[in-house]
């Protein structure tokens, strides 16, 4: 499914711009923890360290709350102070996704196959899974060597964009679809009526084929393919993932070899019953 590049969702504001529009419609929701889950949410994009002023400028709120609740984080952990006086995430924050991380026991019989893979396609492999209007990598394999983007667990990317958002969609019942785009739409308000056609040969083609590609559409220099693996007992949907460099692969050896493997994968770890259902 070779499709035109489509203008890469800028990230940094949608978790302020979602919370924002929750808050609107539940005064009951805590103003307080929505303004600190959002200061940790400036960080998710944030290479370098992030001072008051920034932070503050990011979320428009003024420097002394911003100060207040950085304070109350680096208490809990969840922050840490930057050598030059900055703020960066602290590592607290990754006991947070141990408990989810580790229940997910199914990821480890997929490594192996999803190694192979990534070594014979030279590229990565990558299991995903909804993060409300996202997307989020929870075990990747593969060399990362000079990747134009480190695919690394917990990375998240838009689900109408992307093939490995696309592959999530199709696993959908008809009901379930139609609130995940409500939900989509709140978040990027236009992107299912640009992307609308391309998620619908996506599904189509998961569905007839077992795998969806995009080319150059997230990121103009990557070719990605998904394929859907299936939903865990307690309710996950699954993709695998592959993203190649556009010089290391030609579209019709994408088309045509790498993602009816990456399909074959998919269809080897449910016969493997991973998910033990």
């Amino acid at each position: 499914m070779i499709g035109e590049t489509i203008k890469q969702s800028e990230p940094e504001n949608r978790r302020q711009v979602r919370a924002a529009k929750s808050q609107e419609k539940d005064s009951s929701l805590s103003s307080t923890l929505i303004r600190g889950l959002e200061i940790l949410g400036c960080f998710q994009f944030a290479e370098e360290a992030m001072t008051n002023t920034q932070i503050a400028k990011q979320l428009g709120i003024n420097k002394a709350t911003v100060s207040r609740l950085c304070k109350t984080l680096i208490a809990q952990r969840y922050l840490r102070r930057d050598p030059n006086g900055g703020f960066r995430l602290a590592p607290g924050i990754l006991s947070l996704s141990y408990p989810i991380i580790s229940s997910m026991k199914w990821r480890r019989p997929a490594i192996g196959l999803m190694a192979e893979f990534a070594d014979f396609a030279k590229g990565n492999a990558s299991l995903a899974v909804f993060d409300g209007p996202d997307t989020v990598y929870i075990q990747t394999a593969g060399d990362i060597t000079n990747f134009p983007h480190v695919p690394e667990m917990g990375m998240n990317m838009p689900v109408a964009e992307t093939a490995t958002g696309r592959s999530l969609l199709s696993m959908l019942s008809e009901q379930e679809l139609a609130d995940k785009y409500v939900e989509i739409e709140v978040a990027y308000p236009g992107s299912l009526d640009r992307c609308r056609e391309r998620i619908e040969r996506a599904i189509e083609s998961c569905n007839s084929r077992g795998y969806c590609i995009a080319f150059g559409e997230w990121r103009e220099n990557i070719y990605a393919m998904s394929a859907p693996v299936g939903r865990t007992s307690d309710g996950l949907c699954v993709t695998i993932s592959c993203g190649i460099p556009s010089y290391r692969a030609r579209k019709e050896d994408v088309e045509n070899d790498l993602a009816p493997r990456l399909a074959s994968v998919a269809e080897n770890l449910r016969l493997f019953n991973i998910f033990g259902t």
